[in-house]
C-alpha cells in the first residue's frame, strides 16, 4: 500500500501549545488534589476481571464500528472488512496524536476503494449518526439526573449543534437528486479542471448519503445504537472494577462528558484533560478521590492508549509513514 506522509508542526500550532498548557494545569491539579499513594492502592485493588471485560468490550466495539462503516458503503462491492478496520484504527490514532484532525483524511485515503470524496461522505454519515446518538443520551440525562449548570449548558449546546447538523444532512438526503442535477448542469457549463474536480467530489459525497434512506437505514441505526451501548458497558464495567456501585446513568454521563471534552485542546494522547473531565463527571455521582482517578487512568488506557498502539502497529505493518511531509505542513499553517 502506498505510504503517506503526515506532518505535525508542533512549534507553529497554537492549538497544540494551548492543549499542552491545559494538560499541565490538569496534571498539577491532580497531583495536589488527590492522594497519589491512595491511587496506587486503588489500582492494585481493582477487580481486573472486570477490567479485562471492559477491554474486550472496547475491542469488540472496533469491530462493530467497522461493520457500521461497511454498511454505510451503499455499493455492490464495499471495501474488505480488514482494510476498513485498519483504516479506522490508524485514523483514530492520528486524530488522538495530531493537533489537527488529519486522521479522517487518512482514513479516506487508506480505504483505496472508490473516490476519496465518497469515502469522506461516509465519514459525514458516521458523524451524523453519532450526533444523533449523543443527542439522545443528552436528552435522557437531562430528564433523569440533576446535573451541574456547567454541563447543562454544554449539553444544550450539543443538542443545538446536533439538531442543526441533522437538519442539514436530512435536507441533503431529501434533495440529493435535485442537487445532483444542479451539479451535472454546472459540470456541463464549467470545464475548468479544478471546478470539475470539486463538482465531481460533491456528487460523490451525495452518493454516500444513500445509506440514510430506505431499508439500508435500519441496520446502520441498529449498529449505531449497539456501538453507544457498548461504550456505556465499558464505563459501567469499570465502575464495578474500582469498587463502586455500577450505575448506567453514571456510565452514560462519563461517556457524554468525555465526548464533549474531546473538543477541548489537549496534549497528544489527551493526557491530563481526559482524566480531569472523567473525575469531574464521576464527582456528580459522589465518586471522587483515588477511586475516581484510578477509574480515569484505566479508562484512558483502554479507550485512548490501546487504540493508539493498535493504530501505530497497523500503520507500520501497512507502510503508512507518520513522518513530516511538506504537504501537511501547508495544510496546518
Amino acid at each position: 500500500m502506498k505510504a503517506l506522509g503526515l506532518t505535525v508542526t508542533w512549534r507553529k500550532n497554537w492549538r497544540f501549545w494551548l492543549g499542552v498548557s491545559l494538560s499541565l494545569v490538569c496534571l498539577i491539579w491532580l497531583m495536589y488534589s488527590i492522594d497519589l499513594a491512595g491511587v496506587g492502592t486503588a489500582l492494585m485493588g481493582m477487580d481486573y476481571r472486570l477490567v479485562f471485560l471492559a477491554t474486550l468490550l472496547n475491542l469488540a466495539n472496533v469491530l462493530l464500528r467497522t461493520v457500521r462503516w461497511r454498511l454505510i458503503f451503499h455499493t455492490p462491492h464495499p471495501p474488505p472488512f480488514g482494510r476498513l478496520a485498519s483504516a479506522l484504527l490508524i485514523g483514530q490514532s492520528i486524530n488522538i496524536l495530531a493537533p489537527a484532525r488529519l486522521g479522517d483524511l487518512v482514513r479516506a485515503t487508506l480505504v483505496g476503494a472508490g473516490s476519496t470524496a465518497y469515502v469522506l461522505g461516509t465519514l459525514v454519515v458516521e458523524l451524523g449518526l453519532d450526533l444523533l446518538m449523543s443527542a439522545a443520551l443528552v436528552v435522557l440525562l437531562l430528564s433523569r439526573v440533576t446535573l451541574p449548570a456547567w454541563w447543562r449548558q454544554s449539553g444544550q449546546a450539543l443538542l443545538i449543534a446536533a439538531a442543526a447538523t441533522l437538519v442539514a444532512v436530512g435536507a441533503l438526503v431529501v434533495g440529493r437528486r435535485w442537487i445532483a442535477r444542479v451539479l451535472e448542469g454546472l459540470q456541463s457549463r464549467w470545464r475548468h479542471p479544478l471546478v470539475q474536480r470539486v463538482l465531481t467530489g460533491g456528487s460523490q459525497i451525495l452518493r454516500s448519503l444513500d445509506a440514510l434512506r430506505g431499508p439500508a437505514l435500519l441496520p446502520v441505526l441498529t449498529c449505531s445504537a449497539l456501538i453507544w451501548a457498548m461504550y456505556t458497558a465499558v464505563n459501567y464495567a469499570l465502575l464495578g472494577a474500582v469498587g463502586e456501585r455500577p450505575s448506567v446513568l453514571a456510565a452514560l454521563f462519563v461517556l457524554v462528558v468525555l465526548l464533549l471534552g474531546s473538543a477541548i485542546p489537549s496534549s497528544p494522547g489527551r493526557i491530563g484533560v481526559y482524566h480531569y473531565l472523567c473525575i469531574q463527571a464521576l464527582a456528580v455521582f459522589g465518586i471522587g478521590g483515588a477511586p475516581a482517578l484510578s477509574y480515569a487512568i484505566v479508562l484512558h488506557l483502554i479507550s485512548v492508549v490501546m487504540p493508539i498502539v493498535l493504530g501505530v502497529a497497523l500503520a507500520w505493518r501497512l507502510g503508512v509513514s507518520l513522518r513530516p511531509s511538506h504537504e501537511t505542513q501547508m495544510m496546518e499553517s
